[in-house]
């Protein structure tokens, strides 16, 4: 018998050969889910011997390598570890402790706090409390031995009376899914906000907190410490809070500087405030690794099959990196093994679309998307020109699983509706993943690709205990991971790629989404004066009220912009560095509102 025709038995045998119908196709990627899952065995990997997963540090990199591996051994024949960043640090500490040696002795609940240095031995010091910044520096003099306590941060937890870990309920995902303003928050963490500012923000605390911590260690301080603000004990360990992340090379090397649990951190305030001065014995060992070839982002494909649309492309994507003081385990090891389930799925049951799908566990999300970034300004558009790049228009989508370890429940379409019907119809199989909320999601990879107007999407997923106990903590465990909840998102995510990569067509972007200002069109937006302000940007009921997508440029007179609408009439007003503005040449009396929430608009009649 002829090769070919052999193989065409093969293929018919197999199911791999096209027309099979989509129930097929999902009970296929079912079967080897359940029968053969490796995703809690990746995930204990990853945490348990990885973890923590500090970007620049040897055991980020050992993980990524492992995962290259693994992903290899399963037959994803395509599959690099790529430099992002020569410029960023690793951090670990070889030891610690942290107690209260008078009035009395007690084991204090701490954790170092990433990026500070060694205390050079065991050093004993008296607290000092300031409730600001600026306070330190009317302290000159004084701070020799001293420990300083960042009172202005101290909230104290009580007894918590809200469900310390809970599932989406029914009525909140409805809500979700009629909210019209993308910029609500009606399920998640967080909405809408300029991407390219939190760059420039994190780079300004910098700048500001090195001042500090330069004069801090001039007058001789020991140690600089602040509260958690989480119950029970839990130490909130990141560098988001008082004490910034400084992971750049020539970045200054803050004191010996600790998270103390907000418990222990209200005894000592409470002895103070009576009177009386502790004495606290701390050490520190810390290391700084300034290898670059440890900065990587791993990135596997599984090339489409199509001679013309294998160029295009469907990426998922989720972070490798993690926090030091837990395992990295919810945030983001169970998420990553999900992807790599994915791919698996993908490769074990034969599946091979058309268009190219590219899985990406990205280094450096928890220093301000440190991968993400340095492969979007490569790959996808340049973040300062506002200029799209060669792969901008190949990728149909980008799926980002950064929300925990909870069963997927939907996808935040970020204002795209044109995309609801796509992932009405490929969610289709899985009813307890089907919400779809026109509401915007942020604070991880996948806004650097919106920024470009590149279809890309977080998933709605059950909250459990991330936000109450386990983000960037150090109860981030592999304790926290629901077993059926991850086996469900793979399944998901492999059926869903599949299908975006099978589509007629590439997803469609969004109208108006540009980071740069259009200066062609036959609709001209004005808004008159406001000179000295940095940036504005028009909100519209066209634009699904995108508060940044849709910039002005500046003028002699002010800013504007030029866009093509079709006729109809419009409803808009600006946003002025952050803040919502009415369009000021329209007389208040003639400000309209909307009915969904939007008030002082101005009405634009388009012939």
């Amino acid at each position: 018998m002829r090769p070919f025709f052999l193989l065409l038995i093969y293929l018919s045998l197999t199911g791999v050969c096209s027309g099979q119908s989509d129930r097929q196709i999902l009970r296929r990627i079912t079967k080897h889910a359940d029968s053969s899952s490796q995703v809690m065995t990746t995930v204990r990997y990853l945490s348990d011997v990885y973890g923590p997963r500090m970007l620049g540090t040897p055991k980020y990199y050992e993980s990524a390598q492992w995962a290259k591996k693994q992903l290899e051994q399963w037959g994803v024949k395509e599959v690099k570890l790529e430099s992002f960043d020569k410029n960023y640090l690793g951090w670990a500490t070889e030891g610690f402790s942290f107690n209260m040696v008078a009035p009395n002795y007690a084991s204090l609940r701490a954790y170092p706090l990433a990026f500070s240095r060694s205390s050079q031995g065991l050093q004993v010091g008296s607290p000092v409390l300031i409730n600001a910044f600026d306070e330190v520096y009317q302290l000159s003099g004084k701070l020799q031995g001293k420990i300083i306590f960042l009172r202005g941060y101290y909230r104290p937890v009580r007894s918590v009376e809200r469900k310390m870990s809970s599932r989406l309920e029914e009525n909140a995902l409805l809500r979700a899914a009629a909210n019209p303003d993308p910029n609500d928050v009606i399920v998640g963490y967080h909405s809408r906000r300029s991407t390219v500012d939190v760059f420039g923000r994190r780079a300004r605390i910098k700048r500001e907190r090195s001042k500090f911590f330069e004069f801090c260690a001039e007058q001789g301080a020991i140690a600089i410490v602040e509260p958690s603000d989480f119950p029970y004990g839990i130490l909130h360990a990141d560098g988001n809070r008082a004490i910034p992340s400084l992971h750049e090379a020539g970045d200054v090397r803050p004191l010996p500087s600790f998270v103390l649990s907000n418990e222990h951190f209200g005894r000592i305030v409470r002895l103070m405030d009576l009177g009386i001065s502790p004495k606290i014995e701390l050490n520190l060992k810390s290391v700084f690794y300034e290898d670059p070839k440890y900065n990587v982002n791993l990135i596997a494909e599984m090339p489409g099959t199509d001679p013309i649309l294998r160029e295009e492309v469907i990426i998922i994507g989720a972070h490798l990196d993690s926090w030091h003081a837990g395992t990295g385990a919810v945030d983001n090891a169970a998420n990553c093994a999900v992807l790599m389930e994915a791919m698996r799925l993908l490769q074990q049951t034969g599946l091979r679309p058309k268009r190219t799908i590219r899985l990406i566990l990205w280094g450096g999300e928890e220093q301000v998307f440190a991968g993400s970034r340095g492969y979007v300004n490569k790959y996808v558009g340049d973040f300062a020109e506002g200029i799209p790049k060669g792969e901008n228009d190949k990728i149909s989508a980008y799926l980002n699983l950064d929300n925990g370890a909870g069963m997927i429940r939907g996808v935040y379409l970020s204002g795209n509706t044109e995309v609801a019907p796509y992932f009405a119809e490929y969610l289709g199989p899985f009813p307890k993943s089907q919400t779809l909320t026109i509401q915007n999601a942020n604070q991880t990879d996948h806004e650097l690709f919106d920024y470009f107007n590149v279809p890309a999407f977080q998933f709605i997923q059950d909250p459990l205990d991330y936000m109450t106990a386990i983000h960037h903590t150090d109860m981030d465990t592999y304790e926290y991971v629901p077993e059926a909840d991850q086996q469900h998102n793979a399944k998901v995510m492999a059926y869903l790629a599949y299908k975006i990569a099978e589509a007629d067509r590439l997803l469609p972007r969004k109208s108006f989404n540009s980071p740069i200002a259009s200066r062609k069109g036959n609709t001209r937006f004005k808004l008159p004066g406001y000179l000295d302000a940095e940036k504005v940007s028009l909100v519209a009921d066209f634009n699904n009220w995108n508060m940044f997508g849709t910039p002005l440029y500046r003028t002699e007179e002010g800013w504007e912009c030029r866009l093509d609408l079709p006729p109809g009439r419009y409803l808009y007003k600006f946003i002025v560095d952050g803040y919502w503005t009415a369009d000021p040449t329209t007389p208040t009396e003639h400000l309209l509102k909307d009915g969904k929430g939007h008030g002082g608009l101005t009405a634009k009649l388009v012939e």
